[in-house]
């Protein structure tokens, strides 16, 4: 099994979309921050995976 997800989000601030991987190994809810690969801005994301997949991402403004 593949325990890498990649997954396209928007910038909160810029709003062009971007792709991040995401390890689905894990269930449960994790916080990261990642930089847009667009603005250079960061973004708290906030993923719940289960099963070996993303479940659902929220994503707000650091």
């Amino acid at each position: 099994m593949d325990w890498l997800e990649e997954i396209l989000i928007e910038c909160p601030q810029c709003g062009e979309s971007f792709a991040v991987q995401i390890e689905t190994a894990v269930d449960g809810v994790v916080e990261t921050i990642e930089d847009c690969a667009i603005c250079c801005r960061p973004a708290l994301l906030r993923i719940t995976t289960t099963s070996g997949e993303v479940r659902s991402v929220e994503v707000e403004v650091t």
